[in-house]
């Protein structure tokens, strides 16, 4: 996003919003905070969200994860998360508000992070992989695509990410894939990623994400359907570790940096699983994963959500001989290779470790269309 297209009536005052509900939220406490400053912050997080201010929506989506953890006394809420991520809505707002009164294009695009996208006709892909996150109030999910032929100016092995957001509704036991089976509204639903098939999508934008990703990004035109059978996973199973090690060096750290950002798509083929331990705050469990190239940890909460990956996990720990490579995305926290295993290559298809095989209830998948 570029300065001039910013409207300023609107964003100068929810930056102002923004800052304020932080500062009463910091003064007062969460457990004397008015719900006026909780709605407030949810209500920033889905105007920024729609104003294409990414980095911020999505810092602010971990602040309101949090906050509603601790209104509803939820075991995994955590007081680190929150301040980290209360204090940079508040560097990058301030920062954001400073950039457009003072016309600095250079430094507001550096904030948000996201180069203006670029249209595509069409996209011929492929699903490598799916993350899952789920709270109180709302799923998302990341599928990880990678392009097989040259499109405008995306290459051949090109790494696409798209994402997808749904609010939960209220007294239902529907799980988190079940929101999948909604329809988008380009008239399609997200589930028909998750087919081992290939996937075309027309006109629609790309942009470079902090990741090295190009993400992608749907318009009212835009179409999405399933194309042929895709067999050949093989030849996708490649990881550039020189590029990899070029962005380490070439990484200058910020305030506004997250771990995660600097992360990288890996493939490995051969690798198993040590002894387990559990994570220091006891909220989870810290599986060591071995392979041909690198010793990593994968790190899994006890969340309901990621029963399906503990499980996975936990049967290639307790002897299983894995069934073939695993895909997952890595990066570096606290000198240790922090690994987030996505997809394990099985004949004749990928299985997805963080999708549950669960059957969805058709009554509680009917009350979330109506919500």
């Amino acid at each position: 996003m570029k300065l001039e297209q910013v409207d300023r009536k609107k964003l100068l005052p929810l930056l102002d919003e923004l800052t304020g509900a932080i500062e009463d939220l910091l003064f007062s406490g969460l457990t004397t905070a008015s719900e006026q400053t909780v709605k407030t912050l949810g209500v920033t997080f889905q105007e920024s969200s729609r104003m294409g201010l990414l980095r911020l929506g999505t810092t602010l989506r971990a602040v309101n994860e949090e906050v509603a953890r601790f209104t509803k006394n939820e075991s995994d809420f955590s007081k680190r998360r929150l301040s980290f991520f209360l204090n940079r809505s508040w560097l990058l707002s301030h920062a954001i508000k400073r950039a457009i009164e003072e016309d600095q294009s250079e430094q507001f695009e550096r904030l948000m992070l996201t180069p203006s996208p670029k249209p595509i006709d069409r996209i011929e892909a492929v699903t490598v992989g799916v993350v899952k996150r789920a709270a109180s109030t709302f799923c998302a999910f990341d599928f990880r695509l990678q392009c097989l032929k040259d499109s405008g100016h995306l290459k051949k092995g090109e790494k696409l990410l798209w994402s997808c957001v749904f609010p939960k509704a209220p007294n239902t036991e529907i799980p988190p894939e079940g929101y999948l089976h909604l329809p988008q509204k380009q008239k399609f639903k997200a589930s028909i990623l998750l087919e081992p098939h290939t996937v075309i999508i027309e006109n629609c934008n790309a942009s470079p994400d902090v990741t090295g990703s190009q993400r992608i990004v749907l318009t009212e035109s835009s179409t999405v359907a399933l194309g042929a059978e895709f067999t050949d996973w093989p030849s996708l199973f490649k990881w550039d570790q020189a590029r990899a090690v070029e962005r380490i060096r070439n990484h200058t750290p910020g305030p506004f940096d997250l771990e995660v950002e600097l992360q990288e798509e890996v493939f490995v083929e051969k690798w198993a699983i040590g002894e387990t331990s559990e994570l220091d705050d006891g909220k989870g469990i810290a599986f060591p994963i071995l392979t041909d190239k690198f010793q990593c940890e994968a790190t899994v909460s006890n969340a309901k959500e990621h029963n399906n990956l503990r499980s996975e996990l936990e049967k290639v720990r307790s002897g299983k001989k894995p069934s073939g490579p695993l895909f997952g995305v890595m990066h570096y926290e606290r000198c240790k290779l922090v690994f987030q295993p996505l997809t394990v290559f099985e004949e004749p298809k990928p299985k997805h470790l963080m999708i549950s095989p669960d059957k969805i209830d058709p009554k509680a998948l009917l009350q979330a269309i109506k919500f």
